[in-house]
C-alpha cells in the first residue's frame, strides 16, 4: 500500500491571529516571532482536543513573600496565554530544589514546600484561570524519574563551558565573581527543566532570557529540531531610585500581595517618581543586555526606558494590562476624576503636567488596593490560606534555634546501609574512559586498590559511568562507555592473575559499584548532597583556584568538571569509606587528612600541597561539615592515600603536546599481542646508560616481580657475559648505568614478558562476553571519531 500524503497545511485563520496578538503582548521580546505563529499553527486553536497541545513553562522559586508582578501581573499573563479555545497549557514548575540551591529558607526542603504552597493559593485569589494550569513539584517529578532528569541535566552540562554558564548568573542575582560551585548548577537545571517538562514556550522574565537562550543553543549542540520560543515578560521597577527590579529582600521596593492597603498607601506615597529623565544616570543601573559587564549587574529592560519611573511602570504592566481594563485618577484639567484606557495617554498626561506626581500616585494606590482587595480576603477567610500566610511570616521573623535545629542535617545516599558497599572500606575511582584503555590505566587502578594498609580489607571500585558522560568521555555515549568499563574490568582479572595469584589477589575482596545504578537507589538524597556540596564551596574551590601548584581550570573549559569533582564528594559520603585512594599529583603525599598540611609538601619546601584538588575538597568538606559531635559516629575523615611509586609504563620520553603522541608511546589493553609487543618494545627509549627513564626496566622490574619474591633472568651468550639472573630493581639499574647490561638484551626479554601480560588480558577477554563485546564497541567508536575528524 503506498503511503498516504501528508495532510495539508491549515489555514491561517483571524481567531489563530488574535491568539497570536494576545500571546504576544505578554513578552518584551518574542524569539521568534515566526516560531510562535507555527507553534499556533501546528498545536493551537482548531486542532483535535486530544492532539498534543501548546505548552507554556514558567518556574517560580519558592523563596518567600511574593511581590505584585509576580502575583497579579503572572495572573494576567497566564490568563492571556491559556485563553479558552487556544489550546494551551501553562505549566508552572515549583522550583523547590533551585531554592534549595541559592540557600532559600535556610535550605530547609520542608520550608520552601510550605511556600510554594503559599504561593499557589495567591494565584488562585489573584484570579488566576486555573482550567489550564498544573503545578508540578521540582523535588517530586526529579525523584521520581530520575532515570530521565539527571541523564539530560549531565547531557546540557557537557555541552558548555564555564563562561557560558557564568553569563547565565543573573537569574540568580548574583555577581560572576562570587558565585558558589552550586550555583553553576541552577542554570544547567533549568535548562534541563526546559526539556523535561516538554515546553514548547519559555514564558518567563527577561532576568531568566539567558539561561532561556542556553536552552535554544542546546538545540543548537544536540540536533534538536525544534526550538523553544522565548516570550520574555517585562521585569517591574523596584520602587526606590535605581532599582532595575524589585527586591524580596527589601520590603519598600515592592508591593507585595499580602500587603495592608495602609502598606499600600505608605509604599506607592514615598516611591520614587520623576517627571523627567535623570541625565547623571540613576544609581544601580549600569550596561545594558549584551554589554561585556559582569552579567550580575546588567540592566534587566530589553526596551530604552530613561526616565525608569516605577509608577508609570505599575500603571502600564499591573494595572492596564488585562484586556478592558482603566486607570483612573485625578488631574490638574478633571480634579474629580478623569479614566484613562490607554497607558500613553496616562504618561503623556504626567510629563505635560497635568497629573502631579501625588495625583498619579493616589489613582495607583486606589487601583491597586481594589485589585488587592479579593487576595486580603482570601487569606483572611480561608483557613488554610491564613495558616500558609502565618508561616510564611513566621519564617521571615529572626529567632533564636533551638538545640534541635542546630543540629547539623546531612543528606546522602547511603550505600553502607542499603548493603550495596562493605563498611569500612577502601574506596578507588576507576579512570574517566577512552576509547583506547592503556595498560598504564589498569595498573594503576589495581596498584590503587592494593594501597589499602589493611590486610584483606574490603575494597570498593566504583565506575564513574555518570561522571564520565558529563565530562563528555567517549562523547557521553552509555554503551560505548559501559564497554570501557568492561574492557577495563576484564583487565584488572587479568592483572591480579598474573601478578599476584590466587592466594594473593587484590581483587578478590573488591564490590564493583556502577555509579549510576548506586545514584538511582536514592536519587533525591544524591543529588541533594552534591548541591550541599557545592553551596559549601566557591566556584573557584571547585576550579582548583589555588589548590597545589597548577592555576586551577580555566573558564574555557568544561562545567562538567564542576559537576564532576561535585559528584566525587556526594560518591565518598555514599561509600563513607575508611581510605581512599588517590594519583599523587606532584611529590607524592600519602598520609591521613587529619595530619596533613595543605599548605605544605613533605619534604617540608614552600611549595603549595601536591594533594590533589579532590582529595583537597574532600578535607575541607569533611572538616567544615561532618566534624560535628553528632555526626561522628556516622562520618569519620578517611585516610586518603596519594600513590606516589607507581610504575610509569610510557615507552617514550614525555611528547610536547598530545597531539604528538603515536601508537608507539605505550601499551594499549587492546593490543594484537603477537603484532604490536614486538615492534612496540623494539621502538621503546632504552638509551644505555640511562636509568633515569628507562622504560624496559620498568616494565621488567614490576610484570618481572623484582622485589616482591621473584627473580628474571636474561638469557646471553658466553662472549656478552652468559646469563645473568635479577632479583632486585636496584641491581638491573646499576648494571644498565655501568653498562655490563645491553639494551638489545634487556628488550629482549622485556619483549617476552609483554608477550605473557598482554596475551593474558587477550585471553581473558575472550572468556568473557561483555569484554569481547567491550572491545569491539571501542574500536567501532575510534573509527567513527577518525572519520569525523577527516571531514
Amino acid at each position: 500500500m503506498a503511503p498516504q500524503p501528508p495532510p495539508p497545511p491549515r489555514p491561517w485563520t483571524s481567531e489563530m491571529e488574535t491568539d497570536l496578538q494576545r500571546i504576544l503582548s505578554v513578552g518584551e521580546e518574542c524569539i521568534s516571532e515566526k516560531e510562535l505563529r507555527a507553534l499556533i499553527l501546528a498545536k493551537g486553536r482548531g486542532v483535535d482536543d486530544d492532539a498534543p497541545r501548546i505548552r507554556l513553562y514558567d518556574g517560580f522559586e519558592p523563596s518567600g513573600r511574593m511581590h505584585i508582578a509576580q502575583g497579579l501581573l503572572k495572573s494576567v499573563n497566564v490568563n492571556k496565554c491559556t485563553y479558552p479555545g487556544t489550546h494551551s497549557t501553562f505549566c508552572f514548575w515549583v522550583a523547590d530544589w533551585f531554592a534549595l540551591m541559592n540557600d532559600k529558607m535556610g535550605g530547609d526542603l520542608n520550608k520552601i514546600g510550605i511556600v510554594g504552597e503559599y504561593l499557589i493559593e495567591v494565584w488562585k485569589a489573584a484570579g488566576m484561570d486555573l482550567d489550564n494550569v498544573e503545578f508540578r513539584w521540582a523535588s517530586k517529578e526529579i525523584t521520581e524519574n530520575a532515570h530521565v532528569y539527571w541523564p539530560l541535566m549531565l547531557d546540557v552540562a557537557r555541552r558548555f563551558n564555564i563562561t557560558r554558564i557564568k553569563k547565565c548568573c543573573q537569574i540568580m542575582g548574583r555577581m560572576e565573581g562570587n558565585l558558589t560551585s552550586a550555583q553553576v548548577l541552577y542554570p544547567l537545571m533549568q535548562c534541563t527543566d526546559v526539556f523535561f517538562l516538554k515546553a514548547d514556550i519559555c514564558q518567563l522574565g527577561v532576568d531568566q532570557r539567558k539561561v532561556n537562550m542556553l536552552a535554544r543553543e542546546y538545540c543548537d549542540a544536540a540536533k534538536k529540531k525544534f526550538k523553544p520560543v522565548i516570550l520574555s515578560h517585562h521585569m517591574l521597577y523596584g520602587l526606590k531610585k535605581g532599582q532595575e527590579k524589585m527586591s524580596k529582600s527589601d520590603p519598600d521596593s515592592a508591593v507585595f500581595m499580602e500587603d495592608t492597603a495602609e502598606d499600600v498607601e505608605r509604599k506607592i506615597g514615598k516611591a520614587y517618581c520623576p517627571t523627567m529623565a535623570d541625565v547623571d544616570g540613576e544609581e544601580g543601573s549600569t550596561g545594558g543586555v549584551g554589554t561585556e559587564d559582569d552579567a550580575g549587574k546588567e540592566s534587566m529592560h530589553l526596551t530604552q526606558d530613561t526616565l525608569k519611573n516605577p509608577i508609570l511602570d505599575y500603571i502600564q504592566h499591573i494595572v492596564l494590562s488585562p484586556p478592558g481594563s482603566f486607570f483612573t485618577c485625578a488631574t490638574v484639567s478633571s480634579p474629580d476624576g478623569q479614566t484613562f484606557s490607554n497607558y500613553d495617554e496616562v504618561k503623556a498626561n504626567f510629563l505635560k503636567g497635568d497629573i502631579t506626581p501625588d495625583q498619579l500616585k493616589k489613582g495607583l494606590i486606589d487601583s491597586l488596593n481594589n485589585l488587592l482587595q479579593p487576595v486580603r480576603d482570601h487569606f483572611a477567610n480561608d483557613g488554610n490560606a491564613k495558616r500558609l500566610l502565618q508561616q510564611v511570616r513566621e519564617f521571615k521573623r529572626v529567632t533564636t534555634p533551638s538545640a534541635e535545629d542546630e543540629k547539623p542535617k546531612v543528606f546522602s545516599l547511603d550505600l553502607v546501609s542499603d548493603g550495596a558497599v562493605p563498611t569500612d572500606s577502601h574506596l578507588v575511582m576507576a579512570p574517566l574512559p577512552n576509547s583506547n584503555p592503556t595498560l598504564q590505566s589498569a595498573v594503576d587502578v589495581l596498584i590503587k586498590l592494593a594501597a589499602t594498609s589493611a590486610e584483606g580489607s574490603p575494597k570498593v571500585l566504583m565506575l564513574l559511568d555518570w561522571t564520565a558522560r558529563v565530562n563528555n568521555a567517549l562523547d557521553a555515549d552509555p554503551k560505548v562507555i559501559s564497554a570501557y568499563y568492561s574492557v577495563i574490568l576484564s583487565s584488572l582479572r587479568a592483572l591480579d592473575k598474573y601478578l599476584f595469584g590466587e592466594a594473593n589477589s587484590v581483587m578478590k575482596n573488591v564490590t564493583v559499584v556502577l555509579q549510576s545504578e548506586a545514584i538511582l537507589k536514592d536519587p533525591s538524597n544524591y543529588w541533594i548532597s552534591v548541591i550541599n556540596a557545592g553551596r559549601h564551596f566557591s566556584l573557584d574551590a571547585v576550579m582548583g583556584v589555588g589548590i597545589g601548584l597548577g592555576e586551577g581550570m580555566k573558564d574555557s573549559e568544561g562545567v562538567g568538571a564542576i559537576i564532576g569533582r561535585l559528584m566525587m564528594i556526594a560518591d565518598v559520603l555514599a561509600v563513607n569509606p575508611k581510605s581512599v585512594a588517590f594519583d599523587a599529583t606532584i611529590d607524592g603525599v600519602g598520609t591521613s587528612l587529619s595530619n596533613l598540611k595543605l599548605e605544605e609538601v613533605s619534604n617540608g619546601n614552600n611549595a603549595r600541597s601536591a594533594l590533589s584538588v579532590e582529595a583537597h575538597l574532600i578535607q575541607e568538606y569533611y572538616e567544615s561539615k561532618l566534624s560535628h559531635p553528632t555526626l561522628a559516629s556516622r562520618f569519620s575523615v578517611p585516610q586518603v592515600i596519594h600513590i606516589n611509586d607507581a610504575p610509569n609504563l610510557q615507552l617514550q620520553p614525555p611528547r610536547e603536546s598530545t597531539a604528538l603522541k603515536t601508537e608507539f608511546d605505550e601499551y594499549f589493553l587492546l593490543d594484537d599481542p603477537k603484532v604490536n609487543v614486538k615492534s612496540k618494545t623494539k621502538k621503546a627509549f632504552c638509551e644505555p646508560g640511562n636509568v633515569d627513564f628507562c622504560p624496559p626496566i620498568e616494565l621488567l622490574a614490576y610484570f618481572g616481580g623484582l622485589g616482591c619474591g621473584k627473580e628474571v633472568t636474561i638469557q646471553r651468550s658466553q662472549e656478552n657475559g652468559g646469563d645473568v639472573t635479577y632479583t632486585s630493581k636496584f641491581d638491573l639499574q646499576n648494571d644498565f648505568e655501568s653498562g655490563s647490561l645491553h639494551p638489545g638484551d634487556l628488550k629482549g626479554v622485556v619483549s617476552s614478558v609483554m608477550l605473557e601480560v598482554l596475551t593474558s588480558i587477550s585471553e581473558e577477554m575472550k572468556k568473557d562476553d561483555d569484554a569481547t563485546k567491550g572491545a569491539k564497541a571501542l574500536k567501532a567508536f575510534e573509527k567513527k571519531m577518525a572519520k569525523q575528524k577527516k571531514k
